[in-house]
Parts: C-alpha cells; sequence; structure tokens
C-alpha cells in the first residue's frame, strides 16, 4: 500500500471546490454544498440522439460551446453498413437541429475520440467546468478542469447550459519519483483502482506532486482514464509548466488554471513513487482482476489491440513502435492499431511510427473506438475460444466479440510485445 497520510483541518481549499466555486459564481463552497454549476463545454459523440429535444424545439443553450465528435461509429476497415450511414446521419441531424455549428462537428477526416478532440483543439481549459456525454469523461481532467462524466444527464444541462451538483469529497494522490520506460497511464491507474477500490467512490482524484513534472501530458489522460473503474467521479491534476505548454497554443479563451492551497481538506491522501511502478495486467473478464505481469506471463493469444481512449494516443503508439521496430509479428497473432484520433494519425504517420507498426505486421484502422466497441466489426473481432491482450479500456466477455473469448487489458507496450511472441510478454527487454 502506499504512504497513507490524514486529512488535513482547516478550512484551505481543494481544487475541486475551487473549481465547482468558479462554475457557480461563489465565492467559496465547501464539501456537501447544493450548487448550480455552468458548463464551459459539453462533448457529444456520434450515436448520441435526444428526441426529448427535438419534440420540444429545444435548441442548445450555447451551440457554439458544445462539440460533436464521431468515434464510435466511423468506417470500419471492413467496410461500412447501411446502419452505419443512418446512424452517423442521425448525429449529424440532431447537431444541426440544435444549433451546432458546423466547425464544431468533428466528421470523417477530423474525427476521434470524444474525450480527446476536444483537449487536441482547444476547448477543454484548465479552470473550467467540462460535461461529456460519454462514460471516460472525466479523461479530461488531465487539463485541470472538471471533466464531469454526464450520461443520460447531459440532455437538460445541453438545453440549459447548467448542472445540479453537490461539491464531493475529494482524495489526495501525491506523486513523487519518476515514471520508469515501460510504464504508461494504464499501470498508474491500476495500481490506483487495486490500491483504493470502495476508498474513492462518489469522490474526486486529485494529482499532484513533483513526480507529475514525468508525466507526459497523453500519460496524464490515461490515467484520467481510469477514474470511473476506481469509483471516482472524476479526476484533477494540478497544472504544471507542462500543461501549459500544451493548452497554450490550443486554447480558444482566456484560462485561469487552479491548484489547492497548501492545507486543503481532504478525506484521505496517498503518496506515491512513480519510480516503484510495474507493468500490471487486468482480466481476463474484469478490469479489477489486477495482477502483476510475472503472473500471466506466458499466457497464449490469438489477438492484440492497441487503441481506444485508454490506450491509443501517441505515447501509447511510439512506446508500442519502439517494442516492434525491426521485427515482425507473430503469425499466430492478428495485431490491430487504432489512433484515438485523426490528429494523432497523422502526427503518428508523419513522424514514421505507423510506417514502423505497419512493417511489423499491425493492422491500422481509421481513428475511433475501433474494436473496444462492442458493436465493432475491425479485424480483430474475436471468435469463440481466444484469447486477446488489448490497450483499450474495457475487458469484459462479449465487448470485442465472442462472448467466449478472453480479454486481458495492458498498456500498449505489452501489447506490441506479446504480439511478437503469442503469448503475454514483458516488453522490457525490446527496449532500445
Amino acid at each position: 500500500m502506499p504512504n497513507r497520510q490524514k486529512a488535513s483541518e482547516d478550512n484551505s481549499k481543494t481544487m475541486t471546490e475551487k473549481l465547482l466555486a468558479r462554475a457557480s459564481g461563489r465565492n467559496a463552497v465547501s464539501v456537501g454544498d447544493v450548487l448550480t454549476a455552468k458548463i464551459d463545454v459539453v462533448s457529444i459523440p456520434d450515436s448520441v440522439v435526444d428526441d426529448w429535444l427535438i419534440d420540444n424545439n429545444l435548441k442548445a443553450w450555447d451551440p457554439k460551446r458544445v462539440v460533436f465528435s464521431f468515434d464510435h461509429l466511423p468506417p470500419r476497415a471492413t467496410g461500412a453498413n447501411p446502419k452505419w450511414w443512418r446512424d452517423v446521419e442521425q448525429s449529424r441531424e440532431f447537431a444541426q437541429k440544435i444549433g451546432v455549428p458546423r466547425e464544431n462537428i468533428y466528421d470523417i477526416g477530423r474525427h476521434g475520440l470524444s474525450h480527446q478532440v476536444p483537449a487536441e483543439e482547444g476547448w477543454v481549459l484548465p479552470g473550467t467546468f467540462y460535461l461529456s456525454s460519454d462514460t471516460q469523461g472525466a479523461t479530461m481532467g488531465a487539463l485541470n478542469c472538471f471533466a464531469m462524466p454526464g450520461i443520460f444527464s447531459t440532455f437538460p444541462a445541453l438545453a440549459t447550459g447548467e448542472m445540479w451538483m453537490v461539491v464531493p469529497e475529494a482524495v489526495r494522490i501525491h506523486l513523487t519519483g519518476e515514471m520508469p520506460k515501460g510504464i504508461l497511464g494504464k499501470d498508474i491507474y491500476f495500481r490506483l483502482l487495486q490500491d483504493l477500490r470502495g476508498r474513492a467512490d462518489s469522490r474526486v482524484l486529485e494529482f499532484g506532486g513533483p513526480g507529475l513534472k514525468s508525466l507526459p501530458i497523453d500519460v496524464r489522460m490515461g490515467v484520467a482514464n481510469g477514474s470511473n473503474h476506481i469509483g471516482a467521479i472524476t479526476s484533477v491534476f494540478e497544472p504544471d509548466q507542462r500543461l501549459l505548454d500544451y493548452v497554450k497554443p490550443r486554447a480558444r479563451e482566456p484560462f485561469k488554471p487552479v491548484t489547492p492551497d497548501r492545507n486543503a481538506k481532504y478525506v484521505d491522501s496517498y503518496e506515491y513513487d512513480l519510480s516503484t511502478f510495474e507493468p500490471l495486467v487486468s482480466g481476463p473478464g474484469d478490469i479489477s482482476r489486477i495482477q502483476p505481469l510475472s503472473q500471466v506471463r506466458g499466457t497464449k493469444i490469438h489477438a492484440a489491440y492497441i487503441g481506444s481512449c485508454s490506450g491509443g494516443r501517441m505515447e501509447d503508439l511510439k512506446l508500442a513502435a519502439e517494442v516492434l521496430d525491426g521485427r515482425k509479428i507473430s503469425p499466430d497473432v492478428r495485431l490491430v492499431v487504432t489512433p484515438i484520433s485523426s490528429n494523432v494519425q497523422r502526427d503518428a504517420t508523419e513522424k514514421g511510427v505507423l510506417r514502423t507498426l505497419l512493417r511489423a505486421g499491425a493492422a491500422v484502422t481509421s481513428p475511433g473506438c475501433g474494436a473496444c466497441h462492442f458493436g465493432n466489426d475491425t479485424p480483430l473481432r474475436l471468435g469463440d475460444g481466444e484469447t486477446c491482450i488489448t490497450a483499450s479500456v474495457e475487458n469484459y466477455a462479449g465487448r470485442m466479440g465472442s462472448i467466449k473469448a478472453n480479454i486481458y487489458a495492458a498498456n500498449a507496450a505489452i501489447v506490441a510485445a506479446s504480439a511478437l511472441t503469442g503469448e503475454i510478454t514483458d516488453p522490457r527487454g525490446y527496449f532500445k
């Protein structure tokens, strides 16, 4: 277990309290206060349509602050089907009926995950309140905002621009040390899922400390992506120079980051030395079934997947490419790679990352949720009795094909190394 610290005892404020005070227009709020938060940006994926808004002739409260990102339904490598075309058409129609400008609809060619594209395009800013209609919307908390996965409550908020909330408790995660080579955001959140089970439910995880500077923004997003699995409402990362360097060139308007007060009140506080982290694997069939890589090493696999909102960012692709560089995937394994967004796909192409993956024998698909979406028809789709290792966000039975298939989840480097050998493999011997 990490070093556990006592909760603080004065009136200083957490980032959660400061963000919600700002969103509600109050000077200060405290845990348990009921408030109405004004929303800065709403993010919506494709396939999300609400007849209630249309039937009542309602539009978005501020259409210029609504972003649609096509992620679940872009055409797969095997080709689109009539249902796909109708679902996408409905998404376009819905966005236009509620008044969303065409440039705010990230359609084919600009598409990607609805909790990635808004960050890339400067919609998500430090110090703001961000609402997502996807379960993994907390991912954007890596950018020092209050990122709320609204799901069904998104639609009333879309009409009013506000959300009713009770100020939640916060848990402090204090990071020291430096992240080792071969560790990614998935390993960090798996460790937290293992350690904090039942201790973070309906709370906010607040990340800070000197270790934060060793985490690329992609890795921070990968950690925050696991918030709902850990049980947290969301995660918030302290701002630092690395974050400012990422946000400033993209920002669509001025922003003001928030930091916690020195003696902020946390319901719990934990300290982690990043240098002690080891690769972890989840599954099969249960994301909370966490185990050291050494315990499942040697397990035969048939398929491997790198992609989705948990494992398809540039840092994931680069590390996988380093493992695969100059090597060939086992003929017994099919490896499918889905970049998280069109921007990442272009960047990975320009830097030669996708060339390395393709030369190794990977199949690269259109950006989006890809094989992680349970309705997928990618080349990876699992059959009865097959075993897959995936860098995606879920691994329950039936998620990637047959309900009789086994799915393990791990970081992208582990997935790449396993694709080379045909069995779950430690990637650390493949780094240059």
